[in-house]
């Protein structure tokens, strides 16, 4: 699967642990639940097209591959459509980086929703929290947010991930 599918596929779960309905369509995807409608179309090596209602009017612009998840993170959440919500350049949190700031605390976190994936197989949601990381399992997926805001916001397969405590 293409980066582009497998971002548009982790949104589309992400955007369900906020309440979100989505369309597919054959080249965007659309979120909406009662406050969002937000449009995201793949843009020839750019990123993504984002476009958002705000106020009583629509925003759009583009954001870059590796910011993609922070931002719509950011969309996904917010409370208000009169709320803009900023674009932020950066750098993401990657599995090696998370690995070097707090590599017990992250063999820990994937050791406990493990455990907690062995004892209820059907588990959607977990939340843990180290002392730099927010760390949130959703349906396969796992979003680490740097409390510091040093680092974007990243997703990854938990499968993945668990090929790193060896």
């Amino acid at each position: 699967m293409s980066v582009v599918k497998t971002i548009i596929e982790n949104l589309k779960i992400l955007s369900e642990n906020f309440k979100y309905k989505s369309d597919t369509f054959s080249n965007s995807v659309i979120f909406i639940n009662e406050v969002n409608k937000i449009k995201i179309q793949p843009e020839n090596k750019v990123g993504f097209s984002i476009t958002y209602n705000l106020y009583f009017g629509e925003k759009m612009l583009l954001v870059s591959e590796e910011a993609v998840y922070h931002f719509c993170l950011d969309l996904f959440k917010r409370k208000n459509s009169d709320i803009e919500v900023i674009y932020r350049a950066g750098k993401p949190i990657d599995v090696s980086e998370w690995f070097k700031i707090e590599r017990k605390e992250a063999l820990d976190a994937i050791d406990a929703i493990q455990k907690e994936l062995e004892y209820n197989y059907r588990l959607k949601y977990l939340f843990l929290e180290s002392k730099r990381f927010d760390i949130i399992y959703f349906n396969d997926l796992m979003i680490i947010e740097d409390k510091k805001k040093e680092y974007l916001f990243n997703v990854f397969d938990f499968k993945i991930l668990k090929l790193y405590e060896n």
